[in-house]
């Protein structure tokens, strides 16, 4: 069955011990961070949260109404025979199953894509082993404490399992991150139109580019065709080292966002907002946008010839 959509999947081997549970720990933190950051992911949490009826600025309501939608809805659902499975939220959003670390990744993107503050806790039944952990949960902040939110269990929200070993990972995330409004099933990434520059930025951002790739000379032929090529010399180093080397298979969000508003504004024509796909008159969009488009010299507010009258000293009061 061809449903039209491309499913990804990585493979690793996992060490055994704290090396594998540091290393599973480390690609959940990870999943969560990139789907706070889907659009999917917080349109979903938005729906959810106006369905049933929160107020704004309930801050306790909306992850009391993220955590039920979780408990009741994704089916808790091992993990295939000696294979540790992580979904993305994305794709947890659509099987809606999985195990204690895949409503962990989906919860934790919920709540941090309207902007709630999470940290991972792992637990274990063991103190005489206290790298072995068993389960993982999210925890929510809300005005200074932290509330469990085990999604697995029949328990409401603040229920925590009273095990004897506990480790809580926080996220660490940068300042600056963009959210990317652009999804595959809307056919856009970044802004960029379907097209060559848009499978680049693809590329480049996640998938990876074999050497001499067709898109690096479609881009880089489209960009001499009409003069661009030379407006920015970091997208002409960039372009002439994925052709010649290519590039290795990673996460690259900032590379690709520089790459994709460097293309978007080298694509726009005259009297084109970026970010529509229509042509907009002068008068709504501004000259700015014109190439060649100068601003006008800062001119200081008015003053009097011969200044402002200054307050009297307070010496000559006494």
């Amino acid at each position: 069955m061809n449903t039209g959509t491309t499913m990804r999947i990585t493979t690793y081997r996992v060490p055994s011990g704290p090396a594998g549970t540091a290393r599973t720990v480390g690609h959940i933190r990870s999943l969560i961070l990139r789907g706070a950051k889907d659009m999917t992911v917080r349109r979903q949490a938005v729906r959810l949260l106006k369905a049933r009826g929160v107020r704004p600025k309930d801050y306790l309501g909306e992850i009391a109404a993220l955590f039920t939608w979780v408990r009741r809805t994704v089916r808790y659902t091992r993990d295939p025979y000696r294979v540790e499975l992580l979904h993305s939220a994305r794709r947890m959003l659509q099987l809606r199953a999985g195990d204690c670390d895949d409503m962990t990744i989906l919860l934790g993107a919920l709540l941090q894509s309207v902007g709630h503050q999470v940290r991972i806790v792992l637990v274990g039944p063991d103190p005489a082993r206290p790298g072995l952990f068993t389960h993982v949960y999210p925890e929510a902040e809300y005005r200074g404490r932290w509330i469990a939110l085990d999604a697995t269990m029949p328990h409401p929200m603040g229920w925590a399992p009273d095990s004897p070993v506990k480790k809580v990972v926080p996220l660490r995330t940068r300042k600056g991150c963009a959210m990317d409004d652009a999804t595959e099933a809307e056919g856009t990434i970044g802004w960029l139109p379907p097209g060559p520059a848009a499978e680049l930025v693809a590329a480049v951002r996640r998938d990876g580019l074999p050497a001499r790739d067709p898109r690096v000379r479609a881009v880089w032929s489209g960009l001499r065709s009409q003069g661009l090529l030379d407006r920015d010399p970091w997208v002409r180093q960039v372009l002439r080292r994925i052709w010649g080397t290519g590039l290795p298979q990673g996460h690259r969000p900032r590379t690709a966002a520089r790459l994709a508003a460097a293309l978007r504004y080298e694509e726009t024509p005259a009297a084109v907002s970026p970010g529509y796909s229509t042509v907009w008159g002068p008068a709504v969009v501004g000259p700015r946008y014109y190439y060649g488009y100068r601003p006008r010299p800062y001119r200081p507010p008015y003053r009097p010839p011969y200044g402002y009258p200054r307050a009297p000293h307070p010496l000559r009061y006494r």
